[in-house]
């Protein structure tokens, strides 16, 4: 969703050296589909009758080549129709063009091959924010506002480049090398670092951490093909950390690979639980359940979930759900419940057409009203009729009508000053304000040790002023004395991500979030009845 104001800078330069595929492409999540079958070879034309509806669009097609009055790109027109066919369809069937088609792999992929440098373009020239953790631009010591002039014989500073022209540039064959002319603007110095181009990965988890000493803290921002290896590490980390349960945060996760988001709702599930079905067009079911040994079986789990929680994602939270285990928070979902299935086109290009819709293990259809399109809803339970009313096998009330309602619902603060400083601070804007502040203030820029930084750093006025100042020069404008403590914090967590690693920048970000207190409250109390339960136990057993 778009608000009026405008607030995205010049441009980023991509996270990852490449970078950030938009969010929207992972919504269609999807499961590719095998190579069609060699087709039989036509004894005759008489044999199968020609589609009208091809004949049509391609008689109109030549039409307008030879003989429309203007020269006309007729693949831009053939792109168009599809496009406009498949926006009839429903919301989330999407063609995606052959120039994208690479950088959607990669996403999906979760990992492409590049220099590992996280940019931005700074007066027409490409500054670095961090190298990649494990790159070889962070062996090679690439650091923070260096300045890259050159890749190779390319000249990259003073040329207004695109970001696509730049990604062309710095991309390669793996383990192949790129030498790069750096400016470093504290020593004064122009120097040569050459840098081997290797697979970077695309994380599918921001942060993790714990929040006390027994409950842990997961985000999860995609369901891509790494996913369920990063997962699974992540959360023996934990454990091994002393956690006995966990906040898994799926919120603005849009998606991605179907068996993806079923693996991860399977550590969480005992043997032969439903996880979700399938049914196509032709009324076919596909079931599919859950296996034995999942990591997290048996422990206390929260779902976050919010208006931009989609697809695979819902599968998780409705597997969950639906099976009584662990509790959903939040707000009502996206509600895209439809499954994709990727299909070539000639020319390189492909379409994901939606083939089936998926179900959870109650029969709730995820998918909302085709009429919303791609906006987010929301539903109040005491609004919704009793045909959307669903039991869970312990008797517990859940909702349909599209989209997972949570266990525990937080309404949102839709009033129009929260949802712009909401819109700011998550929009990057803090990140590029202080790469531009850290860079005319270097003495300032000096880390602290971690855990001093997380307790006691406390962000200086002067940088409030001048962020205030950095916003207002773009034409937004923030009441400060209403909201410093919320851009204070937004501040930190940035400074956070520049001088240590995202867990930090997430634990801090993540402080006094409503969500996770919530979880908090619920987990607490919980132990509390259980205490309770025991005392209990035992002195009856002492009458006894």
């Amino acid at each position: 969703m778009k608000n009026k104001y405008y607030i995205l800078p010049t441009f980023i330069g991509l996270a990852l050296a490449f970078g950030v595929i938009l969010g929207r492409l992972l919504a269609n999540f999807y499961i590719p589909k095998p190579p069609p079958p060699v087709p039989l070879p036509i004894v005759s034309n008489d044999t199968i009758p020609e589609n009208p509806y091809k004949v049509k669009l391609g008689r109109l097609i030549d039409y307008i080549e030879e003989d429309y009055v203007d020269n006309v790109n007729t693949d831009s027109i053939v792109d168009l129709t599809i496009n406009s066919i498949l926006r009839k369809l429903d919301p989330h069937s999407t063609y995606i063009a052959r120039s994208d088609i690479q950088e959607v792999a990669e996403t999906m992929s979760g990992k492409f091959v590049g220099v590992g440098i996280s940019f931005y373009i700074y007066k027409d020239t490409i500054a670095v924010i961090r190298p990649i953790e494990g790159s070889d631009a962070m062996r090679k010591g690439i650091r923070f506002g260096d300045r890259i002039l050159m890749a190779d014989n390319d000249t990259l500073y003073k040329k207004r480049l695109s970001t696509d022209k730049i990604k062309n540039i710095l991309k390669g064959e793996m383990e192949s090398r790129v030498d790069l002319t750096i400016y470093r603007k504290r020593t004064d110095s122009i120097f040569k670092v050459p840098i081997e181009r290797k697979f970077i990965p695309i994380k599918s988890i921001d942060c993790f951490y714990k929040v006390n000493d027994t409950l842990g803290y997961i985000r999860l921002n995609r369901f891509a093909e790494t996913t369920v290896s990063e997962f699974t590490s992540t959360l023996k980390a934990l454990e091994k950390e002393g956690i006995n349960s966990l906040v898994l945060d799926l919120r603005n996760n849009v998606g991605g690979f179907l068996n993806v988001g079923i693996q991860i709702a399977d550590e969480f599930l005992p043997k032969n639980k439903m996880i979700v079905f399938t049914k196509n067009n032709r009324k076919e079911i596909e079931e599919t359940y859950s296996t034995d040994g999942g990591l997290f079986e048996d422990k206390p789990v929260f779902i976050l979930v919010n208006e931009n929680t989609a697809s695979a994602s819902e599968i998780v939270a409705g597997a969950l759900q639906d099976n009584d285990r662990g509790v959903i928070v939040g707000r009502r979902t996206f509600g895209k419940g439809l499954v994709q299935s990727e299909m070539p086109l000639p020319d390189g290009s492909a379409v994901r057409l939606t083939t089936a819709r998926y179900y959870t293990p109650t029969g709730r259809s995820i998918q909302k009203p085709y009429s919303l399109g791609r906006r987010s809803f929301q539903i109040d339970n005491a609004t919704v009729p009793d045909s959307l009313k669903f039991m869970t096998p312990k008797g517990k009330i859940v909702y349909g009508g599209g989209g997972i309602y949570p266990d525990v619902y937080i309404p949102a603060d839709m009033k129009p000053e929260t949802y712009l400083v909401n819109e700011v601070l998550t929009s990057g804007l803090t990140n590029f304000f202080l790469f531009e502040y850290l860079d005319k203030h270097p003495a300032l820029n000096s880390r602290p040790h971690k855990s001093a930084f997380i307790n006691d750093y406390k962000v200086p006025k002067e940088m409030i002023s001048a962020f205030a100042k950095f916003l207002k020069s773009r034409r937004i404008n923030i009441d400060f004395r209403k909201n410093s403590n919320e851009v204070a914090k937004y501040l930190k967590a940035s400074l956070a991500e520049i001088w240590f690693n995202n867990n930090v920048a997430g634990l801090i970000r993540n402080q006094s979030d409503f969500y996770i207190n919530e979880c908090l409250h619920y987990y607490h109390t919980k132990e509390q009845r259980t205490t309770k339960a025991v005392k209990k136990t035992a002195r009856t057993n002492k009458r006894v």
